[in-house]
Order: structure tokens, then C-alpha cells, then sequence
């Protein structure tokens, strides 16, 4: 099976389209870079993975072009992650950050639409943990109290 073969119909939120190409910046790492004075060696903290970005060079075309691209500007500007179903790439959970049409008079029953698109992750926040020296410390209160009021009731001044 040739590669042509494998490609997928492309879609995003189940709008559909064709890609004329795509660029993809789909791997890297998040760093901030730390400089000093007097110093010669910078040192990059590693902050995770980047996030991955696409731009797709789109079009959609036919006598109902218009009804295709508009679909197309629709689900752009839903709120929240969507599935995109990208030609070479696969499935993919992304937001649209940008949707840019353009057309012709000299190319009708067309529309160019410049897709701009971020991988969506997923919304996990740190865990809340429980502070357990907090909670010693006021255990520890709690029976140092209660020792006190203990032995005053049991032998009396």
C-alpha cells in the first residue's frame, strides 16, 4: 500500500476539508534558560515536553464550497478541544487557535483556510496532599491538653 494510499480524510470536528500541506511542530522541550553574571555557562532547566502545533494549508471546493467552509469556521470557533482527524498524522485531541480564510474571484467555487491548531492534553492539576506535620503538631496539642486537664481533675491542687 502506497503512501497516498494511507492518508486520511481530513475533518475537524467533523467538518470536513481537504490539505493542500501541513507543518507540524510536533516535538521539543520547554526550557528556561538561566544566565548569570561572570558566569560563561547558561543553565537550561528542563520545564516538560512542548506542547505539539499544527498549521494546515486547507481548502474546500465545489458548488457547495460555501456551506463547506463556513461548517469549517463553525467548529474553529467552538469552545474547548476538538478531534482532528489530520491527513498524515492521525487522530489528534486539538484546539483551534486560528482559522484564517481566503478566496478568489478567479478561483470560485473555492476557499484557502489556514488551519492553526494546539495539542489539547489534558486538564490534571497537582494533587492536593495533606499537610501531616500540620496535623501531628495539632494532635500533639490536642493530648498535651488533655494530659493537663486529666491530671488537675485526678489529683487537685
Amino acid at each position: 500500500m502506497a503512501w497516498r494510499d494511507r492518508l486520511l480524510p481530513a475533518s475537524y470536528r467533523g467538518a470536513a476539508f481537504r490539505v493542500a500541506s501541513h507543518t507540524a511542530e510536533a516535538a521539543g522541550r520547554r526550557a528556561a534558560v538561566h544566565e548569570y553574571p561572570g558566569r560563561d555557562l547558561p543553565y537550561a532547566e528542563d520545564l516538560g515536553r512542548r506542547a505539539s502545533e499544527y498549521t494546515l494549508q486547507a481548502y474546500v471546493l465545489g458548488p457547495d464550497y460555501d456551506r463547506a467552509r463556513d461548517a469549517l469556521v463553525a467548529a474553529c470557533a467552538l469552545p474547548g478541544a476538538g478531534r482532528l482527524v489530520h491527513p498524515w498524522l492521525g487522530e489528534r485531541q486539538v484546539v483551534c487557535t486560528g482559522c484564517t480564510v481566503s478566496e478568489r474571484t478567479d478561483e470560485g467555487g473555492m476557499a484557502r483556510v489556514t488551519l492553526r491548531l494546539v495539542e489539547a492534553g489534558a486538564a490534571r492539576y497537582p494533587a492536593d496532599t495533606p499537610d501531616t506535620a500540620q496535623a501531628l503538631a495539632g494532635a500533639a496539642d490536642a493530648a498535651g491538653s488533655a494530659l493537663v486537664a486529666d491530671t488537675a481533675t485526678r489529683w487537685p491542687l
